[in-house]
């Protein structure tokens, strides 16, 4: 994971209705995970303003089938990053806005759309879905901020953390063979305030609900993509080596490790970012900008 990138948690949605209605159908919702990772990566390129394969911001993902109350609510959790990353040259594309209205339209189109595909749905269903929830499917950001250490724990935490968890459990009847727990039941858009109920249930139907949420066997429920997939670690750490010098030749058509003037290798320095604004006002007094290089002012060409 690169931490020097900004990256978002994510969470993609879907309404109550056509979750009970994916249940009666016995739809696998696993295959929401590509599907909302492909509406993340076309709203970040199209907030950058850029198109094409080689552009990729970093994802991952995973699918949660229930919500911690035990029922059936297949939800994405995804962490991305909020820059785009052309993997041909190494440039940095950063996002200046995330319409995140806009994604619950996107998002509702899409998943709708892919009900259709995969016939769990009709196109009269679908228009009515669409219809009902004019508003879009949910879909909740939370950006993940902190040093090195922290964007690594938040992400893993996002990302790992299971549909229920032990200190949920408030008591448990041996007798009656019940068990009781606090749920999260919803959540203020504004502020963000969480508000918890509490469910008893038959502890051998809570058995059952949380081994039928578990994944199956061996199957892997976090997927990678873009700069984050496998097999793409080799290709970056190449283009890595020369990220800066990539990027600039890029924009300005000019190798900024070679002296212009006698072709040879410059020699690379650096200057502290404290110093950085005191060096440049210096450089500016002596030396122009002439096809993408700073050079010494001729006696003419000196600004007055």
């Amino acid at each position: 994971m690169n931490t020097s990138l900004k990256h978002s948690h994510a969470t993609f949605t879907i309404p109550g209705t056509v979750s009970s209605l994916l249940f009666e159908r016995k739809y696998a919702p696993e295959q929401m995970i590509t599907l909302a990772a492909n509406v993340f990566r076309s709203m970040l390129l199209s907030s950058a303003k850029v198109k094409g394969k080689e552009f990729q911001p970093g994802i991952m993902a995973t699918l949660h089938k229930s919500g911690n109350g035990l029922n059936f609510n297949p939800h994405v959790h995804l962490v991305g990053t909020m820059e785009v990353v052309d993997i041909k040259t190494g440039e940095v594309f950063e996002n200046i806005y995330m319409p995140y209205k806009k994604i619950r339209h996107v998002w509702k189109k899409a998943f709708l759309n892919h009900l259709v595909k995969k016939q769990m749905i009709s196109e009269e269903e679908r228009t009515k879905l669409d219809e009902k929830y004019k508003n879009g499917f949910h879909v909740y950001f939370q950006s993940i901020t902190g040093n090195e250490n922290n964007v690594l724990f938040r992400t893993a935490e996002y990302i790992a953390t299971g549909y229920f968890h032990n200190s949920q459990v408030t008591a448990v009847d041996h007798e009656k063979k019940t068990i009781t727990f606090k749920y999260k039941n919803w959540v203020d858009r504004n502020s963000r305030e969480k508000h918890f109920a509490i469910k008893k249930m038959d502890i051998y139907s809570f058995m059952a609900r949380m081994l039928y949420f578990l994944p199956d066997k061996h199957r892997k429920m976090i997927r990678y993509y873009g700069i984050y997939a496998h097999g793409i670690e080799e290709k970056l750490r190449l283009i890595d080596k020369k990220t800066w010098a990539k990027g600039i030749e890029h924009s300005f058509q000019t190798n900024p490790e070679v002296c212009p003037d006698c072709l040879t290798f410059m020699v690379k320095d650096t200057v502290y970012s404290f110093l950085a604004d005191i060096e440049i006002k210096k450089l500016v007094k002596t030396h122009g900008i002439i096809n993408g290089y700073f050079k010494p002012y001729r006696r003419q060409e000196k600004p007055p």
